[in-house]
């Protein structure tokens, strides 16, 4: 491994490890350090779809555009009782649909990567510690989700909130 990425990793964990080692408690450095690295998981996969929207706007806008302008001419095809158009147009209506529902679900896919990666340092760090995880025993990775789904919903909830203030 070059010496840089040994270096970042020997970096990224001091800084991770430190929330768990704050308390006085096994439990409870596990559970406020599994916390903070959700919230943060949390917060840098929004800041990657952020990042993601915005280099992808134009082509996010020219898709749903696509899909707009095909149902508006479908519909029209209908008005005129044109089946066979209709029928052409709704096939590549269908297509912008498609494209633009995977274009959408590729950028939101772009924001899970940190949780991913929070999983893979845990693994690296307490595979085979034993943890007392209601529910769940030894399983970091059920720890984490009972920390990572929340911060998930409270933070479309934030948005949903901060959408309608403005």
């Amino acid at each position: 491994m070059p010496e840089i990425f040994q270096w970042l990793w020997a970096w990224l964990d001091a800084f991770l490890i430190g929330p768990y080692r704050w308390p006085a408690g096994a439990m409870a450095g596990w559970w406020l350090g599994t916390s903070l690295l959700a919230i943060w998981a949390t917060l840098l996969g929004e800041l990657t779809m952020a990042v993601g929207r915005r280099v992808n706007r134009r082509r996010v806008t020219a898709a749903n555009d696509e899909v707009t302008r095909m149902h508006q001419a479908s519909i029209n095809a209908l008005r005129q009782s044109d089946k066979a158009a209709w029928r052409g147009i709704n096939r590549l209506g269908n297509e912008a649909v498609g494209k633009a529902f995977f274009l959408q679900v590729a950028m939101g896919a772009g924001s899970l990567w940190p949780a991913f990666m929070a999983l893979g340092w845990l693994g690296a760090r307490f595979e085979g510690v034993a943890l007392a995880v209601p529910l769940f025993t030894d399983n970091y990775i059920a720890g984490f989700l009972l920390c990572y789904l929340p911060c998930r919903l409270l933070l479309a909830v934030a948005k949903k909130l901060w959408t309608k203030r403005r």
